[in-house]
């Protein structure tokens, strides 16, 4: 074992953790539902993980590890030495769960529900696995489990923690179909989950692996939501679901995924974003044959009011133009709005004809009119918004540079002309 690797483990997972007090670590250690729980485990799984064979030697060492830690620990923090005292006794309990070898101590707080339908053919089976040593995993392991007969399609048993998270009793899902039909109401989304879990469940079977995870969307007993990472183990006619819960880490994605495609300063889409929903569409004009335009917008004078307001009032200038755009266009739920560049805002419009994207030019100025941003360095007083418009019509010609060039050029028309203005391209 490498000490010094998974000794820093620890230390992080303490460091993680170390910001709460007491209380609020007691009260996390009490709630079955909590993610302490399930990153001790998870901890302790990916140590364990790195043995082909677990026993009693590997218990020995990782205690061993806990005391050193603990010795080590450089402040006297009481919630790092609670942390340090709470994994040492959740590494005794988790220990002979995972390794599968030792038998627990009758501490049951995690309850196991077994079915009490089983078929004739399925009883041996369940009273093999009630004498099973792995039925120790149910009762300790903070993640919902279940167990399910291939013969007969019979849930055998689920774990608390599976009641706890989906609120299905042994009662409400005896038989994996009735765990289909209440977890994917949706016959549409009902067939993929059944055709994808087939496929893994086979490949496991033929190749002599583990089943695959994959994240399926499960719906609750209550009705709502909850997306999962299922993966699974089979041994002799029976296979182990195994559940984790990946909506957090998802939201997460989606929440960074969402920030690199946003301009932080305007809060609408950035220029990046931009590039790839003008790939997509392009894309699609070529399929559809449709028109394809673009409004390339400016805000005339922006250096000297940037130079004579200070920037603060210059960024306060570009979010308040920034949202006026997207609110004039967002009747037209196809239309796009981002931030080019520097004070440069661009609009997407699929399917809109020369003649559509300069009525919503008109909306865009008119908005920005309404603001009346003072502005006393310019003629009129105000912000103002000089702006070029480009339309494709021909796929032939549907090509990033020469359309965002063409709505550059009608937009330097558009300055040219004295500001304030709307120029639509005619090449």
């Amino acid at each position: 074992m490498d000490y010094i690797f998974y000794q820093q483990s620890i230390i992080n997972f303490i460091a993680q953790y170390a910001g709460n007090s007491k209380s609020q670590l007691t009260a996390m250690v009490d709630d079955t539902r909590s993610i302490l729980r399930v990153d001790a485990y998870r901890l302790f799984e990916n140590i364990l993980l790195n043995y082909q064979q677990l026993g009693v030697i590997e218990y020995r060492k990782v205690d061993c590890l806990l005391k050193s830690v603990a010795v080590n620990l450089k402040t006297s923090s009481e919630s790092e030495y609670f942390l340090v005292s709470q994994l040492a006794t959740w590494w005794q309990e988790w220990h002979f769960a995972l390794s599968m070898r030792v038998k627990t101590s009758q501490n049951n707080a995690v309850i196991v529900q077994n079915s009490d339908n089983s078929t004739q053919d399925n009883k041996p089976l369940t009273r093999q696995h009630d004498l099973s040593e792995y039925v120790n995993l149910f009762t300790q392991v903070p993640i919902p489990l279940c167990n399910v007969c291939m013969l007969t399609e019979n849930i055998i048993r689920i774990n608390q923690r599976f009641v706890d998270v989906f609120g299905y009793t042994i009662e409400d899902i005896p038989t994996l179909n009735d765990w289909w039909l209440n977890a994917y109401p949706d016959p549409h989304y009902l067939m993929w989950v059944r055709q994808t879990w087939q496929q893994a469940l086979s490949f496991a079977l033929e190749n002599d692996t583990d089943i695959e995870p994959q994240v399926y969307c499960v719906t609750c007993k209550d009705g709502s939501h909850i997306m999962m990472e299922i993966s699974g183990r089979y041994f002799r006619l029976e296979f182990l679901a195994i559940f984790k819960d990946v909506t957090q880490h998802l939201a997460a994605e989606d929440t960074l995924r969402d920030m690199a495609f946003l301009d932080s300063l305007t809060q609408i889409a950035n220029r990046r974003c931009f590039d790839e929903k003008l790939a997509n569409e392009l894309e699609l004009m070529n399929k559809k044959i449709k028109p394809l335009s673009m409004i390339l917008i400016d805000i005339d004078y922006f250096k000297q009011y940037n130079d004579n307001y200070g920037h603060i009032k210059g960024d306060e200038c570009l979010y308040q133009i920034a949202q006026c755009i997207a609110v004039a266009t967002m009747n037209h739920e196809k239309d796009f709005v981002a931030r080019f560049g520097g004070e440069e805002f661009v609009v997407l419009l699929p399917e809109a004809d020369p003649k559509k994207a300069l009525h919503s030019a008109l909306q865009i100025q008119q908005a920005v009119n309404q603001l009346a941003i003072k502005h006393e360095y310019t003629d009129i007083g105000y912000i103002t918004l000089s702006m070029g418009i480009k339309t494709l019509h021909n796929p032939q010609t549907g090509d990033y540079i020469y359309f965002a060039d063409a709505a550059d050029k009608a937009l330097y028309q558009a300055k040219r002309q004295g500001r304030n203005c709307i120029v639509v391209s005619e090449d």
